[in-house]
């Protein structure tokens, strides 16, 4: 029987149906009765008579028996008319299945956006409402089928499993359904079908299941797969896949999708927190950026953004007004007083979804960006000295920091230097690099380290160049070096590719007089790195291709400026000299401006896993011969939650690591580490929610029946459960009964003058 087209009845008063079928037994009775007052007197007269009545004594009772059916049926149809029977509509229905015993498994979304207010209540509390309906009903119409509640966030970890609904494992039900709230993580809804398939597989008696998923449906949980591949199918294979396996000619398994979300949501969320600087230096100007996005339908206002610090105080920073379906980031400048970890925390008012209006920051400030220069032309007078000029760009003398501490070296005392002590290495119109020093700048730039090169007439043999840092494409140079080009005497000037690159930020704008102002007289011509068609897919996990970020306005356009990735660092090539003899760039103010950007560009970037999603675990690693194995975690719901004791895992070889894997909620994880020399480190980490999970555009029906291709599927809009309205979408029989119990009589009455007249 296809169960989706099954009919539930039921009686509005069904105490008045048993006192109708009670009353049945009424003609009966008068029936009997009406027998017994006659009795048998023979009379001699009557015995003709008698013979007569025995051949008509069996269709005699035959007819009796007609109108005693009809007016028992008669009084019935009365009491059924004074119960008011309805039946409930096919989707209902559908929702409790066939006659035959069913596994009832319920899906519960608890994910954060189910916090969202839609109607002055929350979307879990409509979803709680809907269960607990459910609940009833299959109480009242399946008392003996299984139930087991899941959560979409934890679905290997059942709240209630295999429960029949007696009174007290249906008390238990409501009592563990009452207590979900939603958590702060998001979910996988192909996690959710494997733990559904595990669960059918762990019982072989199963033979029919009904899986109900009670959700706000969005679309970026139910329709990833399918945007991601751009494949209309892609998402079909993989929710449904695991269930329609499942189930064959004996077995079968039904979803009844109820829909509680709200029809137009509309959320704003700070979505992204991040510092625009590799290196976060002390007593310097921090620049951060928060990223708000309007994930509704109507333009959102301006957000007065709140900033905290445990290192910094508070302020706040105004939006811009955000279009619906857009984002906008706002600039934030903070200061960090002292050396190491600190956190940000940016806020807004809450809106109908609060979670997703804050977001956290940790970040490791530095007392320096330590910068290594490399000297090619050194001299005693500082106007001939080749780093003199950039030298003092970078660090200034003066009460102000610049946020820079450099040192500056030889080329001779670079080969056996301790790279890995500097955030960047500069290299100033060096004759050549050997290529011991090259594997070592390699090194470096993979690991994360940035390297800038500067041209000058002291590059006598490109080919060297080419040869150790170039290395046909595959080293560190962005470009392979060709030959030395003279400019016109009046010089040629920057032509940007880029004007957002902060090596030639200082040039945008639409009235600018540097781009004019600034001269080249030489430079080399070079070709820039391509990658071969055979060769990309392999290569740019190491290194990227090369960005153009500016030209000279010469004939041939030639480029001035380049950059490429190598591994986790990045290399940028001035074809140019660092002072004024191949320009005259350093007699202006951008140099000081384009030089500070550059060191911050290319700088190796702090700590980068400082952050991650709630439900991810936090995992670092430490050296064993600096730190003692126990640590104490301060977790974000301090004072309220206590501190944890946190002891670091070895692999039996040198390594040591620290793992928390509990981060079931947002804010600041700080762990203290013992040094073995007795002082203390603290060591913070960012948990945020998931910034898609914000996203709450629902999937139509259409999309969620295509997600579920392959499997039955009912899908019920939440209104109807959203209520305890036990009458919603039903209909009554009454006027039929009406009709017929009218008609039942008119045909006794006519049969029963039709009889007597015989």
């Amino acid at each position: 029987m296809n169960t989706s087209t099954l009919i539930l009845a039921a009686l509005v008063n069904p105490a008045l149906f048993w006192g109708g079928a009670a009353a049945m037994g009424a003609p009966i009775i008068i029936h009997i009765l009406a027998k017994r007052r006659f009795r048998r007197i023979r009379w001699a007269a009557m015995s003709f008579l008698m013979d007569a009545d025995k051949q008509n004594r069996k269709r005699v009772r035959i007819e009796e028996l007609i109108l005693l059916a009809l007016r028992c049926l008669a009084v019935l149809l009365i009491g059924l008319l004074v119960s008011r029977p309805f039946i409930q509509p096919s989707g209902v229905s559908a929702l409790l299945g066939g006659t035959q015993r069913t596994e009832r498994i319920f899906l519960l979304d608890d994910s954060f956006s189910m916090g969202y207010q839609s109607n002055d209540r929350t979307l879990i509390e409509d979803m709680k409402s809907s269960v607990r309906n459910l609940l009833q009903r299959l109480r009242d119409h399946a008392p003996h089928d299984t139930v087991t509640l899941l959560r979409t966030t934890a679905p290997d970890d059942p709240i209630v499993e295999g429960a029949i609904l007696d009174d007290r494992q249906y008390e238990l039900l409501l009592a563990r359904l009452e207590a979900l709230q939603p958590t702060q993580q998001s979910q996988s809804v192909e996690r959710c079908m494997s733990s559904v398939r595990k669960l059918l597989d762990g019982d072989d008696g199963v033979l029919s299941c009904v899986l109900y998923v009670i959700s706000d449906f969005q679309e970026v949980d139910w329709l990833t797969a399918a945007a991601a591949t751009g494949e209309g199918n892609a998402t079909s294979a993989t929710l449904a896949a695991e269930l329609t396996d499942w189930k064959n000619d004996e077995r079968d398994v039904r979803v009844v999708l109820v829909d509680v979300g709200d029809d137009s949501p509309q959320n704003v969320a700070i979505t992204d927190l991040q510092s625009m600087q590799r290196q976060v230096v002390t007593g310097v100007s921090a620049q951060l950026e928060a990223t708000v996005q309007n994930f509704g339908t109507s333009d959102a206002d301006a957000l007065e953004l709140q900033i905290s610090s445990d290192a910094s105080g508070a302020g706040s920073v105004p939006t811009d007004p955000i279009p619906a379906g857009r984002k906008v980031a706002a600039a934030i400048s903070t200061v960090i007083q002292r050396a190491g970890d600190a956190s940000i925390t940016v806020s807004a008012n809450p809106d109908r979804l609060p979670i997703d209006d804050t977001r956290y920051l940790a970040l490791e400030a530095t007392d320096g960006v330590r910068v290594l220069i490399v000297n090619g032309e050194p001299s005693t007078d500082s106007y001939l000295d080749e780093v003199h000029l950039l030298t003092t760009a970078l660090r200034p003398e003066g009460d102000v920091f610049s946020g820079n501490q450099v040192d500056v070296i030889d080329e001779s005392a670079l080969d056996g230097a301790s790279l890995d002590d500097y955030h960047l290495v500069i290299l100033c119109n060096l004759y050549r690099v050997s290529e011991p020093i090259a594997d070592d700048l390699h090194r470096f730039v993979f690991a994360g380290g940035g390297l800038a090169i500067f041209l000058g007439d002291q590059v006598s043999d490109p080919m060297a160049y080419n040869a150790t840092l170039y290395r046909d494409g595959k080293g560190l140079l962005p470009a392979s070096l060709q030959s030395i080009v003279r400019a016109k005497e009046s010089g040629v000037h920057l032509a940007p590719s880029d004007f957002l690159h902060p090596v030639v930020r200082v040039f945008s704008g639409q009235v600018n007089p540097f781009l004019d102002r600034v001269n080249f007289f030489q430079y080399f011509a070079t070709e820039p790195a391509t990658f071969e068609p055979d060769e990309q897919a392999a290569e740019k996990s190491a290194r990227e291709p090369t960005t153009v970020i500016a030209r000279y306005d010469d004939d041939d356009a030639t480029p001035a400026i380049m950059e490429r990735g190598y591994g986790r660092g990045r290399v940028l090539l001035f074809t140019s000299s660092c002072d004024l003899e191949w320009n005259d760039w350093a007699r202006d103010a951008s140099y000081v401006i384009g030089m500070l950007e550059v060191t911050q560009h290319l700088a190796r970037a702090g700590d980068a896993n400082r952050s991650t999603t709630v439900g991810q675990p936090l995992t670092f690693a430490l050296n064993p011969s600096d730190y003692e194995p126990q640590a104490t975690l301060r977790l974000p719901g301090y004072p309220q939650q206590e501190d944890e004791d946190v002891v670091a895992s070895t692999d039996g070889s040198s390594g040591m690591e620290i793992s928390w894997l509990h981060t079931n909620q947002a804010g600041i994880y700080s762990f203290q580490l013992h040094r073995r020399d007795g002082r203390s480190v603290v060591r913070r980490f960012a948990v945020n929610v998931d910034a898609n999970e914000s996203d709450l555009t629902p999937a139509t029906e259409e999309d969620l029946r295509r997600s579920l291709d392959g499997l039955k599927v009912e899908y019920i809009e939440g209104v109807a459960m959203k209520t305890d309205d036990t009458d919603s979408g039903r209909k009554e029989l009454w006027p039929m009964l009406l009709v017929a119990a009218m008609g039942l009589l008119m045909i006794e009455q006519a049969m029963a003058w039709r009889f007597g007249r015989g």
